[in-house]
Formats: C-alpha cells, structure tokens, sequence
C-alpha cells in the first residue's frame, strides 16, 4: 500500500510543479492587397503594393509574402505601416525561402526572373493587438530582363504577378501607368491572347500617360495575381532589346534621286546670284551717289563690293543648303544667312561738314530753287518712291511665299514657313541700308523737297511776302544764251515777310539744320527772326516769345533768334512762321500795303541800292552778306 501512495504523490507534484504557461490564441488574415505600377519608357517598373491585413486577436510578428517577382535590388528594407486610425508604425524586411520554390521549379524558371518570398517583421508587436493594418512594399523590377514581355503580332504581350493569396482575397485592385501612345493598353486572355471582356477594368488617358486598372472581385486561397496586359511597343520606346525590337533587314541603298538634287542646285544657285547681283548693284549705285557728295561708301564687312556681293550669295545659298539637307541641325544655316545679311550692309556715311567761306543771300526764282528736287531715286532705296514701291512688292512677295510654305508644311516641314522668314533677312539690308538720308546734306538740294512744300502753303495768302533764298558762293552756266546766269549755292532757305512789315524787321527765314544720327543724316525744322535791335519788331518778338534767346546777325545792329516748331513737320512750321508774322505785321500800314503797287528787284541777282522792297535794315544785310552768316 505504502509504494502506490508514494507513487500518487509524486505523480500529483511532477503535475502540479511542472505545469508551463498556457499561451493566448492570435487570429489574422490578408483582407487586400492593391497594386500601383508605374512604367518608365524603358521597361523598368516601379511597384508599391497596399496589402492590408486584418488583426482579429494579437498581437500579429510577422506576415509573408510568397512566389512574387522582383528585381535584382529586392524589396526596399523599410517597410511603412498605417493603422486605420492613422497611427504610422514600422516594419523590416527578412528573406525567407520560398516554400513553392523546389528543385523542379528552379529547374523551369526562364533565365533572368527573381521569384521571392520576404517576411516583413513588426518592429513593435504590441502595437498590432487589433484592428486593420496597411503595409505599403516598394519594388523595382525591369519587365525587359526578366522576360515579363513578349512579342505578340505587332504589339506586346505582358505578363503579371503578384504574391500569392495566403487565405484568399476579395476586390484586388492592380493599376497599371504606361507611357502614353497611339494604341491603350487592354487586358487579355493568357491563352488566347483575345480580349478579355470579363476583365473589370478602367482606362484613363492623358496627355503623356495611360493608366489602365483592373479589378479582380475574388482570388482563391492559394492562387497568385496574375494579369495579362497587351502593350503598345511605341509606349515603351526606351525599349532596344533585339527579342522584342528585331533588326530590320538590310536593305539596297536606294538610287537617289538626281533630278530632285538637281533642282535643289539650280534653286539654291539662282538664290544666291540674285543676292550677290542685288549686293554688287546697290553698292554701286551708293558709292556713286557718295562720290558725287565727297563722300565714300563703306560696307558693315571690310571688303569691296565684290568680294561682299560674292560672300553674300554663297553664304546664302550654303545657308539654305545646309537647312534642307540636314533639318535637326539648323543652327550652322542660320549662322551663314546672318553672315549673308552682314555682308550685304552698307555703314552709313561718315563725313564732316567743311567750314563755310563768304557768301551772298540771294532772292530766286521758284524753279530754279526747287528744281534740284529729286523726283525719281534708285529703286533700291527705301527713301524714294520707286525704292518703296519695289519693298511694297517684296514684302507682298515674300508674304505669299511664307503663306504657300505654311500650307506646304503640313505635309512636307512645318518649319518651312519659319526658315523662309528668316532667310528673307538677308535682302532686307539692300533697301534699308545704303539710302538716301545716308549720305551728307547737298548744298542747296537739300530739303530742297520739304521747302518746296512749306513754300507752297505759304505762298497761298496774301498778307505774305515768301521767296526762295539761297546762299550763293559762284554763279553757274547759264541755261540758254543772252540770260542770266544760275546761282549755285551751298544752302537754301524760304524768306517770309509781311507785305505791312512792323518797322525794324528784316525777315522771317524758314530752314533745317542738319545733324549727323548712327544711320545718317536727319533734318530738324528752324525758323530765324531777323530784327534791328532796340526796334519796335525787337519788341514786339520778346512780347509774343517771351523765352526766345537772340544773338548777333549779320551786322552789327542785328538780331536774331532761332526757334523751332512743335510739330516738326510742315504744318507745324507753317503754323509757326504765321503765328510769327501776325505778332509782326503792322495794322496801320496793312490797308495802304495793299493799295501801293508791289516794286521787285530783279531775281537771281544780289538785292542792293535804294530802289528794293526791303526797308533800310535790309539793305544794310544784303550789303554786308559777303561776311559769314549766323
């Protein structure tokens, strides 16, 4: 009796002292698993799996993710974590083998595809007791290298996996961003490549991406993510594999076309002898002009005329050329037709006016005056009629072409119209450089065409006296025997007097002065009070312009301020030399003015002696014009 009891005993304290700690039951399952994939030209993707996992009973160490492909690389070791209050917690990542992975499927598997299993160890397990959990795995894996894309007619065929389903899934959601292109991706059937119309899927096309996103409603325990994506291969041009982009075959050089090279040739050829002949003829046509003035005619390039005229031309047609022949590289035509439009530059005329010597003021006839007006002019100079009449019609021209090139673009180069634009630069110089207004004031021609205008307004009433006056320096042939002979001189003025001049006036002289701009000459509008000082004119000029600033004239007891209109143009100078002869006109003597009959000196001859129709300060100017005048 005594062993049975001794035995119970043992065997009740081994049971009782041997007991371990019973441990509490963990319950959790994968609830989602949502892909984003992000498709770079060159076939390298970038995924991010959102796989949710719902804790029942924790607290959850670990899950695993089984028989899914990656790159090279692997998953990224740093796992984020999203708790469904927002919390954000934290994982790592752990290798494991796979446990669908055995000799035969290694034995099978295509050369270049990764197909892993990872763990993804909690940091902090308490914190998983319960509730919804999203844990966001990034990967890279390169579709060309692992063989994922296939050649399937003139597209491709893509194939997808994603980890397997440890306990089953409902709703997997699979998003897939492709470079844009012609065609949209679609799914399809694996085994017959046809479309699939099961598919619940979405196509959202943008500008330069096409996302497409299929839903699975149920993936079976056990069972991977698999889609199957037909591709576009203009969607991956970064592509050169030559399994999915085979060489083409090698073709016979084509014979090229001669007539076409022919035809180009002669175009560009005609181009620029038409350039070069339109250089060497402005130029020449400017250096007389200059030589005729005492002046010599330069281009913006140091060269003779025709050395520029012969760079202009071929620089030009080298230029167009080089646009045609090699389209993606325009910059060397562009240099050569900036060097063609340099080359056809004239630089404007640099010369200094010569000191003036002694000279008489002389009254002459109208049509000697303005006779040296220019009515014609070189049909390359913008300044005159026949040169703004040939820039009308190769702006139209060129305005027609770039129309017709515009249209022509749409099938042929749509940059055809910009080349043509900025070729036609080159012609542009041949007409706004090397003009007129380029060269020095003439002597009396010049403005000899804006005097004639003002003269003409002037001559118009009756209360005024206008003449031409003219600087004279020598006495030129005469135009036919037995008369007088022309004067020439080296400027040119109108003389305005009232017919009931205030005593003390001499003249009114209506002029421009000349100065020297980066582009020629310009003319600015003068207008010249002549009084004898301390005279009632005197006065009365310092009563209508109170600012007006007199200096000496051309004797001593003269005066003579300068002023200038404020339109300067020919209204505003008439304006003025009437607004000046009102303030100058004597009321008392207006009426008896026009009863005396008119006595005139004979034209084109110096005004001297006591039977003139200027007053005794007129006769002291003409007698003392042979000095240098103000």
């Amino acid at each position: 009796m005594y062993p049975r009891r001794v035995l119970a005993v043992a065997f009740a304290l081994v049971a009782t002292l041997a007991t371990v700690r019973a441990g509490a039951w963990q319950e959790a399952h994968e609830a989602s698993d949502d892909v984003d994939i992000r498709v770079a030209p060159d076939g390298v993707a970038a995924v991010q799996h959102h796989v949710r996992w719902r804790v029942v009973h924790g607290p959850l160490r670990w899950i695993d993710l089984s028989s899914f492909e990656v790159g090279p690389d692997g998953v990224e070791p740093s796992i984020e974590v999203t708790a469904e209050d927002g919390r954000k917690l934290s994982a790592h990542v752990t290798a494991v083998p796979d446990p669908r992975r055995d000799a035969k499927h290694d034995e099978v598997r295509e050369p270049g595809r990764d197909v892993r299993a990872i763990r993804i160890e909690v940091d902090e397990p308490k914190a998983f007791m319960r509730g919804t959990f999203t844990f966001e795995v990034r990967y890279r894996v390169d579709w060309v290298a692992s063989h994922a894309l296939a050649i399937d007619g003139p597209a491709w065929r893509l194939t997808w996996s994603g980890p397997v389903a440890v306990d089953g899934l409902d709703s997997t959601r699979v998003t897939f961003d492709f470079p844009a292109a012609p065609e949209e991706p679609r799914a399809i059937l694996a085994d017959t490549g046809a479309v699939d119309d099961t598919a619940v899927s979405a196509l959202r096309r943008e500008p330069t991406r096409d996302v497409l996103e299929l839903v699975r409603p149920h993936v079976a325990k056990g069972d991977p993510i698999t889609w199957t994506v037909r591709v576009d291969p203009r969607s991956l041009a970064g592509v050169v594999d030559p399994r999915l982009r085979p060489p083409s075959r090698a073709k016979l050089p084509e014979e090229p076309n001669r007539v076409l090279g022919a035809s180009l040739a002669a175009v560009l050829a005609a181009l620029g002898v038409a350039l070069a002949l339109l250089v060497l003829h402005k130029a020449r046509a400017f250096g007389a002009d200059c030589a005729a003035n005492g002046a010599e005619a330069r281009g913006l390039l140091p060269f003779s005329p025709i050395a520029r005229a012969t760079l202009a031309g071929a620089s030009l047609a080298a230029g167009v050329g080089l646009q045609v022949l090699d389209p993606g590289d325009s910059t060397a035509g562009a240099a050569l037709v900036a060097l063609a439009t340099m080359a056809a530059v004239i630089r404007p005329v640099a010369s200094v006016r010569a000191r003036r010597g002694a000279g008489r003021w002389l009254a002459i006839r109208p049509n000697d005056a303005f006779s040296s007006v220019r009515r014609g002019g070189h049909w390359l100079d913008l300044d005159s009629p026949a040169g703004r009449v040939s820039a009308a019609v190769a702006v139209a021209l060129l305005t027609t072409l770039v129309l017709v090139a515009s249209f022509a673009g749409r099938t042929l180069d749509p940059r055809l119209a910009w080349w043509l634009s900025l070729d036609a630069t080159a012609f542009v110089p041949i007409f706004v450089t090397g003009r007129g207004s380029s060269l020095p004031p003439d002597g009396s021609g010049a403005g000899a065409a804006w005097l004639a205008k003002v003269f003409d307004r002037l001559r118009s009433s009756a209360a005024l006296r206008v003449a031409p006056w003219l600087r004279s320096v020598a006495q030129g042939p005469s135009s036919s025997p037995g008369q007088a002979r022309t004067p020439e001189g080296d400027e040119l003025r109108l003389l305005v007097l009232p017919r009931a001049a205030t005593p003390g006036l001499v003249g009114i002289e209506v002029g421009l002065a000349w100065n020297p701009t980066p582009v020629g000459w310009a003319a600015t509008p003068r207008v010249l009070v002549r009084v004898v000082e301390r005279s009632p004119a005197a006065t009365r000029v310092l009563q209508a312009v109170p600012s007006i600033r007199t200096t000496f004239g051309r004797h001593a007891d003269e005066r003579v301020g300068t002023m200038s209109p404020r339109a300067p143009g020919v209204r505003g100078t008439t304006a003025l030399v009437r607004d000046l002869v009102e303030a100058l006109t004597d009321r008392r003597q207006e009426a008896r003015a026009y009863e005396l009959p008119e006595r005139r000196v004979t034209l084109a001859s110096p005004v001297a002696g006591e039977g003139g129709t200027r007053g005794a300060a007129q006769q002291r100017a003409a007698a003392s014009s042979a000095t240098p005048s103000c």
